[in-house]
């Protein structure tokens, strides 16, 4: 991820040198669920009335020692500055020039309001069901029984290194990307500002947009309040190691923080890793860089996160186990078992 040629070289302080990202999002096919609403929110959205979704650095050099995220920042810049650690250590004077930048001020606010809902575990297992229903039909597991025959050298090359399923590796592949047809195109520096910053604002204008359609207000207890601030701090405490993971990566390699892009989430490429996760990523093609936006890095990586974080076994409690790693939600571990076992039985065929 976020690798350079090794011929180019820039100056972290202006952070140039754009990466070459390759396939980007070319079709937005399940375009009913997540991708349904406008990727961004102009920068002057007024949805909280009084408030303007925009990333602005006096909001974070000035930020109230009573704002949830106050306490994370801290975190976040020790983080970056810290001697070990993989990646460039960044200084905060590095992290704060950022934000001088116009493109860092964007908030993809529709996206973080579907992250801030407090129903937004609920909306994800719904979206789930539906992508069983798209992924399962007849089209997209003929997709997956070509995929899983033309790439068969590189596939089966990660089932023997990593010991895991090549089928379990496409299906993967398609329920986080669609084998490569959408990656995303936000940019994940301002997704992880915006989650850090703006939560609460999010919560209420999701509030605020149920209410208009006759839907009554979730947060009626002071249990579903406490699981919902527990919440809010898990995600912020996740933005912070992934921001200190993809601007020390940035820093090391010369890559544009600004430039790097990803899902609503801050997932990157094929395989939708997070730049938390790339210690889990391969350089399959053994030419020195990792790009999850190729396909011998991306099933490598797969593998290699299934079985190194995953602890991917041969039976199927220790399957279901891995893939849940990969992303925890029951809905999303039965789709992608639903999905391996039907291609694979079209691969036998």
């Amino acid at each position: 991820m976020l690798t350079m040629p090794r011929s180019l070289t820039m100056s972290f302080s202006f952070f140039l040198s754009p990466y070459r990202w390759r396939h980007l999002l070319t079709a937005l096919s399940i375009s009913l669920i997540w991708m349904s609403n406008s990727l961004a929110a102009p920068n002057d959205d007024q949805t909280v009335p009084g408030f303007a979704w925009e990333i602005r650095k006096s909001a974070v050099i000035n930020l109230s020692r009573t704002h949830p995220a106050a306490r994370f920042l801290p975190e976040l810049v020790g983080g970056l500055a810290a001697k070990e650690g993989t990646g460039t250590p960044v200084s905060e004077a590095e992290f704060l020039a950022l934000f001088d930048r116009p493109e860092s001020r964007q908030v993809y606010a529709n996206y973080l309001v579907k992250v801030a809902t407090p129903q937004s575990v609920t909306i994800q297992n719904k979206e789930h069901e539906d992508y069983s229903r798209v992924f399962l039909n007849e089209k997209r597991i003929k997709r997956g029984v070509a995929f899983l025959k033309e790439r068969d050298t590189l596939l089966k090359k990660a089932e023997q290194k990593y010991g895991v399923a090549r089928k379990d590796i496409v299906s993967i592949l398609m329920w986080e990307s669609g084998l490569g047809e959408f990656t995303g195109n936000l940019r994940v520096f301002n997704v992880f500002m915006a989650q850090l910053l703006f939560l609460e604002e999010a919560q209420t204008e999701a509030i605020r947009q149920m209410a208009s359609k006759g839907k009554s207000n979730p947060l009626v207890s002071s249990e579903v309040i406490k699981r919902q601030k527990q919440r809010f701090e898990k995600i912020r405490r996740r933005c912070v190691s992934n921001m200190i993971a993809l601007l020390r990566e940035c820093k090391a390699t010369g890559a544009d923080p600004l430039e790097q892009r990803g899902s609503w989430a801050g997932a990157i490429g094929y395989p939708q890793f997070m730049p938390a996760s790339m210690p889990y990523a391969a350089d399959g093609d053994g030419d020195g860089d990792i790009d999850l936006h190729t396909w011998p890095d991306a099933i490598m990586s797969v593998g290699k996160y299934l079985n190194e974080r995953g602890k991917y076994g041969s039976t199927d409690k220790s399957r279901r186990k891995a893939i849940f790693r990969y992303n925890p939600l029951d809905s999303y571990v039965d789709g992608v078992v639903k999905y391996a076992d039907a291609i694979w039985a079209g691969y036998r065929e």
